[in-house]
């Protein structure tokens, strides 16, 4: 992909409005494509669709990924470029106005942290697809770009601020435990659990393990293992039987797994809870 690079005729710096957007893109960079060492006159935010690359302002550098956002404030220097060996593909809108810094704080970035993972990435993935898809000669196009660019903000700043409150995160741990309690017996993911809870996939491993201290997929296999420990326990299903109702597709697979969790095989188990129950 090319890079596209769409500018907004009718925005005017002079205008005292809370937002105007100035111009907005997208590129598939090659390996170790740059901008810079230059200074921005508008704020800019990037969103890393694929790839990475890196940012280096002031005395900071940073290394940016795939479903991760990007600020560049006015008038400061930076300087950015695509990875050597995963070039990134990104998408931008530059935006000023009355409120512009108020928005990127509010959305978590500051002049010292300018890096933030996406929150939403469903949402503001589709607001990019939207945004470039306006056509230049709709009568409408600039209540589409600001519409466009307002969705963007609204989602960062909705997920990153409200699931800063412990309230907030509280309620997004306490849906995906029970998904997971729900759908264990099925063959779901950490995607899966993620996409019920409308979160980008890396934003909400990132909220889980703070929360937990194991990331999903520790929890998930914790939970289907404590489950089949109990079926052992209670019912005379055979292993194969336990391993399908756990949510594993073969009885291998589940074997492997219990062992390297449970240090002992699950026959082994099986056998250690017959001693017990013979016991006198």
């Amino acid at each position: 992909m090319k890079k596209n690079s769409i500018l907004n005729d009718d925005a005017d710096s002079q205008k005292n409005t809370d937002l105007e957007l100035f111009y907005f893109g997208t590129q598939q960079c090659r390996p170790r494509e740059s901008w810079g060492p230059g200074i921005k006159t508008q704020y800019k935010l990037h969103f890393v669709h694929s790839g990475k690359g890196h940012l280096k302002a002031g005395e900071k550098e940073y290394t940016i990924t795939e479903g991760q956002l990007f600020a560049c404030y006015p008038n400061e220097i930076v300087y950015y470029w695509a990875d050597a060996d995963e070039p990134w593909r990104y998408s931008w809108v530059a935006f000023d106005g009355l409120n512009s810094e108020f928005y990127f704080e509010r959305a978590g970035f500051s002049k010292s942290d300018l890096v933030i993972d996406c929150p939403n990435r469903v949402i503001i993935e589709t607001a990019f697809n939207e945004i470039l898809a306006v056509k230049k000669s709709d009568a409408n196009k600039d209540l589409n770009y600001l519409g466009y660019l307002y969705l963007i903000l609204a989602s960062i700043v909705d997920r990153t601020s409200g699931s800063t409150s412990s309230n907030n995160t509280k309620d997004y741990i306490r849906d995906a435990v029970a998904f997971i309690k729900k759908n264990y017996s099925q063959a779901i993911s950490v995607t899966d659990i993620s996409a019920d809870l409308s979160l980008d996939r890396k934003y909400f491993s990132k909220i889980f393990k703070k929360a937990l201290q194991m990331s999903p997929h520790e929890y998930l296999i914790n939970y289907r293992l404590a489950r089949a420990c109990e079926l052992m326990e209670t019912t005379d299903l055979t292993i194969a039987e336990i391993a399908s109702t756990v949510g594993y597709d073969n009885q291998f697979s589940f074997s492997r797994v219990f062992k390297k969790y449970k240090k002992i095989s699950p026959s082994e188990y099986k056998k250690e809870l017959s001693k017990n129950d013979g016991a006198v």
